[in-house]
């Protein structure tokens, strides 16, 4: 029996639709807790290619909400993208899965094949007003998702004839001096708005339109869902152009994380957890080392260094002492390059 028999009964899919769903073609932009969700459902519902793009490794706090991965997966800091890939081809051989561990640059898209739509399930804006931008310039729509705490929102975007993010978040040059992978999350919110994202995602691919004008907003903790009409901005700075310029995103620069007093920054080279180790030794600097990261104490801060070249800053008063310490500490760490 055809493998998509109890999906292709659905009236509303069909055999035609389940050609189309086996003929697209999709892109995922972070592979964390939506995107692992999002992933498995489209593989599961027999897309042709999926291209995962996440540049960040599986760590202990990650297996509350993001299903693809394992307490080994953690344990040796894999790239999120690699251990769902593991996953997603034994769920379904048949469809081709491309991972990228980096962040989401424009010579990407030269290395995929032309995309059908792609998907939002990044935690951060900047991330975010790249593949807006992307999106324009490439004529290629997406759906906008995201959770905090007990809520959610998504959004079908098609920059080329709609409203873009910025037209939805006028105020996104602010949201993007956040980072908000440390939010909290609450696991049962992440499927909810998973669900929504990927009927969207269906619904487009079979019937090639959906509302995009559309922003949802869903609640866990009570349940409730509400929809906002969002309105084209003749004067919005990004989609009022036919091109924009994609910038990309400087990932050394430091940003407030969201919820809390502290920052995080990526340093312009990765530098090697043993060599940090060697380099805290030799300042007597005590540390605690597991396989993906590094904690210690330096000038009052607390500082978590990972392996993928991401510092985590906290116990500072403010951003300017944040910078200070970051540049300290590029400093020092510099010389461990030479070791």
């Amino acid at each position: 029996m055809d493998r998509y028999d109890r999906q292709a009964r659905v009236k509303q899919i069909g055999a035609a639709g389940q050609a189309k769903i086996s003929a697209s073609t999709i892109l995922i932009v972070g592979c964390g807790a939506l995107g692992s969700y999002a992933a498995e459902q489209l593989v599961r519902a027999g897309v042709k290619q999926l291209y995962l793009v996440d540049p960040d490794t599986v760590s202990e706090t990650n297996l509350q909400r993001q299903t693809l991965f394992t307490e080994i997966d953690a344990a040796q800091a894999n790239f999120k993208v690699e251990a769902a890939a593991r996953v997603l081809r034994q769920i379904n051989h048949e469809v081709a899965v491309t991972t990228f561990p980096v962040g989401l640059r424009p010579e990407l898209l030269a290395q995929m094949d032309k995309l059908t739509l792609a998907l939002d399930c990044t935690d951060n804006f900047s991330v975010r007003d790249t593949l807006n931008r992307l999106a324009l310039n490439q004529h290629f729509p997406y759906i906008f998702a995201g959770c905090a705490g007990v809520s959610g929102n998504l959004m079908f975007i098609d920059p080329s004839h709609g409203p873009c993010l910025n037209c939805a978040f006028p105020n996104l040059a602010q949201l993007k001096e956040r980072d908000c992978d440390v939010l909290g999350v609450a696991t049962p919110l992440i499927p909810l708005v998973s669900a929504q994202q990927i009927a969207l995602a269906l619904r487009y691919i079979v019937e090639g339109h959906v509302a995009n004008n559309q922003l949802m907003t869903i609640s866990c903790w009570p349940a409730s869902q509400h929809q906002f009409q969002i309105k084209k901005q003749s004067t919005c700075p990004i989609c009022s152009q036919e091109k924009v310029a994609v910038p990309v995103t400087d990932r050394t620069l430091l940003r407030t994380m969201c919820g809390s007093q502290a920052y995080s920054v990526y340093l312009p080279t990765t530098v090697p957890l043993a060599a940090i180790s060697n380099l805290l030794k030799k300042e007597h600097v005590t540390f605690q080392a597991a396989k993906a990261f590094i904690n210690f104490q330096w000038h009052g801060a607390t500082v978590s260094y990972f392996k993928t070249g991401k510092l985590h800053l906290y116990d500072l008063a403010n951003k300017n002492a944040a910078e200070l310490v970051y540049r300290d500490l590029w400093h020092l760490f510099k010389g461990a390059i030479q070791l």
